[in-house]
């Protein structure tokens, strides 16, 4: 297929290639309001969403199969620039061991809390600090039907480019919301949403429990748990009744239980 490519970026020291480097970085992608979506699968989902993309970046020499090109078909029909990168160059901006030569850079969207009624459950990631959990939450949420991702006090942001990866890019079909506590829990509070925190001190399993409606399940960091703003306020303490004395759960396994016990 001919690509009918805007630029070719061949030497490491293109400023638009240091640009898109920096993005590594949370500071730089707060400030330009951009991030990095890489991979087949991840933007095949960001350019079915309604997120605006700026640029897609490929390398033909590190294509996997040929529905490559009917990816870059739904580009060019949006017409958003593309730009050819030689291979040292996409592997430099690369953030895969393996990458596949396709790479965008799109707008990031504000994710703060708003006045718009939300509805149905919605998974809280308290303080989570490893992106590869945060994107595990997303996808297994999507997996089970769950739409509304919040994330309270974020340490890992939405967009950090692991997460869009572990996430498989479900992220950009998901209603997402990323404030401070106090903002998310005036939220859920207005909305009449019933509080679940996943506690290991609770006494009470998450198997002998039916939910509302409109739940919010509140999941902690691995080292610390949930921040204790979550405990000031009325609230229904769980516990995933795990067995040969193991009191800690992996963040994104804990969701992934929780979520299944109570929306089964």
């Amino acid at each position: 297929m001919n690509i009918s490519a805007n630029k070719t970026i061949t030497s490491l020291a293109n400023p638009e290639l240091k640009f898109l480097m920096s993005l590594s970085k949370n500071k730089s992608r707060k400030s330009e309001n951009k991030s990095l979506a890489e991979g087949y699968r991840e933007n095949k989902s960001l350019i079915a969403s309604d997120y605006e993309v700026d640029t897609l970046y490929i390398c033909e020499e590190l294509f996997i199969g040929d529905n490559n090109y009917t990816l870059i078909s739904l580009f060019n029909k949006k017409n958003i620039r593309i730009v050819t990168l030689t291979k040292k160059v996409f592997e430099a901006v690369s953030y895969r061991d393996r990458p596949d030569g396709i790479l965008s850079l799109f707008m990031q969207k504000d994710l703060t809390v708003n006045e718009e009624i939300v509805t149905g459950p919605i998974l809280i990631a308290d303080q989570i600090e490893k992106p590869g959990n945060l994107g595990s939450m997303i996808r297994t949420a999507k997996s089970l039907g769950m739409e509304n991702i919040f994330c309270s006090d974020e340490i890992t942001d939405f967009y950090n480019p692991n997460v869009i990866r572990a996430s498989i890019g479900h992220l950009f079909t998901m209603n997402l919301v990323s404030d401070t506590t106090k903002k998310i829990i005036n939220l859920l509070e207005k909305n009449k949403y019933q509080i679940i925190l996943m506690d290991p001190e609770s006494e009470n399993l998450i198997n002998d429990f039916k939910p509302e409606d409109n739940f919010a399940l509140i999941i902690g960091s691995e080292q610390y748990g949930i921040s204790e703003k979550w405990f000031e306020i009325q609230s229904i303490r769980l516990k995933i009744n795990s067995l040969n004395n193991v009191d800690s759960i992996n963040a994104s396994t804990a969701a992934a239980i929780s979520m299944w016990e109570l929306l089964r």
